[in-house]
């Protein structure tokens, strides 16, 4: 039975570490389709530990503010909750790549199905210092987005897809069919390296390079852009678009960012090459 006499009561490690694993198997039957009924999964969770219901899916939905803050998808219904606390941070960082590991196919699969896309203003370069604390910025460097995403090649692909058929379906509509036939997906057909990855136009006929950058997270979480992609941005600026594609799985959304990335984002180099040669 809950205790409603222990609201406001710090939770237990213990508590804390039950509530992290009842929402991993919570999420993962979301994924593979498993039908699930929150109001039933709080009360058996209720009862193990002695908490409310409505403390548990509080504390599901910090649950879901940690991943929303290291740029991964949440829990269906779980909206974000900004309360950290460092007891969370770390039952996370514990259990969270068994259950990456579980779930990467499962949440790979349906991205052949996004729907179009909507394109929205791009958000501001923040102008403060991040706020979060230093174990929130551990938690998120250990388990980098940008790599994350960098390395997951079926989300690559499927953005870049979607991408693709966004700009044909965008030259359809301003009726310029001749161009949405023209357009071309060039990672595909050529390979990586030209610097972009979609050759398209805009209505009147200008040539434009399409870059995507897709992630399963919101639309600041960060992305890897090679050198060659930054400065293919520098040198066509006139041209050149990075099409950001984020919260791939839940509702896929996108802004652009024209020409010359350094007008709205910093960079930051993150890695070094290393060789022999003088």
């Amino acid at each position: 039975m809950s205790d409603d006499t222990r609201t406001g009561t710090d939770w237990t490690s213990n508590e804390v570490n039950t509530c992290v694993d009842a929402y991993f198997d919570l999420f993962a039957k979301q994924l593979d389709g498993t039908g699930v009924i929150k109001s039933q999964f709080y009360k058996s969770l209720a009862e193990q530990i002695g908490r409310s219901h409505k403390s548990i899916e509080w504390k599901f939905q910090n649950i879901s503010a940690v991943l929303d803050e290291m740029g991964l998808d949440w829990a269906k219904g779980l909206t974000p909750a900004r309360n950290f606390q460092k007891s969370l941070a770390d039952s996370i960082a514990i259990r969270l790549p068994t259950f990456l590991g579980k779930a990467n196919g499962l949440m790979n699969s349906g991205l052949e199905d996004a729907e179009a896309l909507y394109v929205e203003a791009a958000p501001e370069r923040a102008t403060r210092v991040s706020d979060l604390p230093s174990y929130m910025r551990d938690l998120i460097a250990k388990f980098d987005p940008i790599e994350r995403d960098k390395a997951n090649s079926a989300l690559g692909k499927a953005g870049e897809r979607l991408a693709f058929q966004h700009e044909r379906t965008v030259l359809s509509a301003a009726d310029r069919p001749d161009l949405a036939r023209k357009v071309r997906w060039v990672s595909q057909e050529d390979g990586d390296g030209a610097g972009y990855d979609i050759l398209s136009y805009e209505p009147d006929g200008q040539v434009k390079f399409v870059e995507v950058k897709t992630t399963v997270g919101n639309n600041r979480t960060p992305f890897f852009i090679s050198r060659n992609e930054f400065n293919f941005s520098q040198a066509e600026t006139k041209r050149f678009r990075l099409f950001r594609i984020y919260d791939f799985r839940r509702t896929p959304r996108a802004f652009e960012l024209p020409g010359d990335l350094n007008n709205f984002v910093r960079i930051s180099a993150e890695s070094y090459r290393a060789d022999f040669h003088a």
